[in-house]
Parts: structure tokens; C-alpha cells; sequence
């Protein structure tokens, strides 16, 4: 089952990129990319989230092409907003 969403944002994409990369690789995931486009894979407890994000402007555009059942196409969508816009050090967490 694929997911897509938009998340606008405000911070610039460079610091943005490289927070998720920063994110997704301390908990054990693969991130690929640039500001421009890229690839990611995020382990969760019941198995691995795979996609990828284009970037046009300020707004980054995912495609979520694997997932378990559980989490749901707006939980990882959620976690990804609330992550992307936080301004604290906090974890990406899908658990």
C-alpha cells in the first residue's frame, strides 16, 4: 500500500534534509538524497518503512512505497510532520 502526502515548511530544505537524514540513520534506517530528491528506509518494530521525497520550493512531497500494517499511512505521516517541525532534538519514533 503506498502513502503520499505534502509537508510545506517554513525552515530551510538544506537543514531540513539533513535533520531527516540525521534522524532515520541514528535509529538504524538508510537515507539517500539531496535537496532536491531521495530515498529512505525507517525500521519500526513490526518491520521497515521504505519511500521517497521529491522537494519543489518549500514543500517536500513523500511517497511511502513499503510499509507494515501497522503504522497507518497518517501515523507516519504525522510523526514525519511533527518531526520535521519541531525545533527540539527529538527522535523520529513510530513506536
Amino acid at each position: 500500500m503506498a502513502c503520499y502526502f505534502t509537508i510545506s515548511v517554513e525552515q530551510p530544505i538544506a537543514l531540513l534534509i539533513e535533520k531527516a537524514r540525521k534522524g532515520i540513520t541514528s535509529n538504524g534506517g538508510s537515507f539517500e538524497g539531496d535537496t532536491n530528491r531521495g530515498t529512505y528506509s525507517i525500521p519500526v518494530p513490526t518491520g521497515t518503512i521504505r519511500g521517497n521525497y521529491t522537494v519543489t520550493d518549500q514543500e517536500i512531497a513523500f511517497e511511502i512505497t513499503a510499509k507494515p500494517a501497522i503504522p497507518t499511512c497518517k501515523r507516519i505521516e504525522k510523526e514525519l510532520r511533527d518531526y520535521l517541525s519541531s525545533d527540539q532534538a527529538v527522535r523520529l519514533s513510530f513506536e
